[in-house]
């Protein structure tokens, strides 16, 4: 009996060691200049972006994406410097989640995006409208999702 009890749980400390849990990080780029297409972050912008890298200073970030706006890369370049990383650009349109995922599975993932984007692709992999989109003077909004094996877990916070 003693030998069926030590089996299961080496199994059980194996099947643990294998979990892989993948988390992912959204955040809205922060505020910029004017109403323009592509326009540039504020200086209010910048310092934002700056205390987004000082949050993110501990948490071990290994993936970086944005959108190719300046507003975006410029919020997400804050951040992945500080961890001398590399941005990852991908279209709103095409964005997946479940392919970030299976892509970057084990790892850490911020991801720079758009009021009406973010909760968007959020409610789309989630199957259910739980996020409003993001309102236009918000930019403090932090959502985490958490995936290991076939359990997610999801929260917004708000940081200013």
């Amino acid at each position: 009996m003693k030998n069926w009890i030590l089996i299961y749980v080496i199994w059980g400390c194996f099947c643990m060691a294998n979990a892989q849990t993948t988390t992912l990080y959204f955040i809205r780029h922060a505020e910029k200049m004017n109403t323009s297409p592509n326009p540039e972050l504020t200086e209010e912008g910048i310092q934002r972006a700056l205390r987004w890298a000082n949050f993110f200073e501990k948490i071990p970030l290994t993936v970086f994406y944005t959108t190719l706006t300046q507003r975006t890369q410029m919020t997400c370049s804050y951040i992945a410097t500080t961890k001398q990383k590399e941005m990852l650009f991908y279209e709103a349109s095409g964005f997946s989640i479940e392919e970030i995922c299976k892509k970057h599975k084990g790892e850490t993932i911020l991801i720079v995006g758009h009021s009406n984007t973010i909760p968007k692709h959020i409610n789309t992999f989630l199957g259910s409208e739980i996020y409003p989109l993001i309102e236009e003077n918000n930019f403090g909004n932090l959502y985490t999702l958490t995936i290991e094996e076939d359990k997610v877990t999801h929260s917004l916070t708000i940081h200013n």
